[in-house]
């Protein structure tokens, strides 16, 4: 890559930046961020001047917000540009793992094969994620969660730092739906439906 864009530039863009940078993916003049809001600073480009761009060409998503995130992936999918993965040297994806587009995997996380990563989803620092488990598309996992094996987890779900996902029970695995919120530290024993929030150890539902 010659030249990265990152749609963004609040703490998880500059995080990107820096990770880019750290791990020789590109230097500091060859990455550009696309501001909702004219910025007249070297290397910010408002977004309305960047959707004239016909060329094909590969942009990060540097916004965490589960909603912010769906308005982008609709908006820049019409201009047919490419969602490219990241995937953090220090991380370790093993071989028969299989992963969409889109996604940023941060440093020192460890996903177990054979799981399923859709699209367009972070999986956070620290994070792991044991074997035959699936995470559908455009959800946020935050640094140092376990997923147990065989897991499945809906679209648009966040699970907050820190929480855990397995369950007591042999050979019984856990399906959280989609839209779901799991508050930080909680370990979840068992299933959530869609468009829960849930909290604590273990995890009850709370909305």
């Amino acid at each position: 890559m010659s030249e990265l864009y990152i749609i963004g530039n609040g703490q998880f863009a500059q995080l990107l930046k820096h990770l880019f940078i750290e791990e020789n993916i590109a230097q500091n003049n060859d990455i550009f961020f696309v501001t909702k809001n004219k910025i007249s600073k070297k290397n910010f480009i408002y977004q309305k001047d960047f959707l004239l761009i016909k060329k094909k060409i590969d942009i990060f998503i540097g916004i965490g917000n589960i909603n912010k995130r769906i308005e982008i992936i609709k908006k820049f999918k019409k201009k047919n540009y490419n969602f490219p993965n990241f995937i953090s040297k220090s991380s370790n994806l093993m071989k028969k793992s299989i992963i969409g587009k889109g996604n940023i995997i941060l440093p020192n996380s460890i996903i177990q094969s054979p799981s399923k990563i859709k699209n367009h989803n972070i999986i956070g620092t620290g994070s792991i994620l044991l074997h035959h488990s699936h995470i559908s598309s455009n959800c946020l996992i935050g640094g140092g969660v376990a997923i147990g094996a065989g897991t499945k987890i809906g679209k648009n779900t966040f699970i907050v730092v820190g929480s855990t996902i397995a369950s007591n029970t042999i050979n019984k695995n856990i399906k959280i739906g989609n839209n779901v919120f799991v508050c930080s530290g909680s370990n979840v024993l068992s299933n959530i439906s869609s468009n829960s929030k849930v909290i604590g150890n273990p995890a009850r539902k709370i909305l």
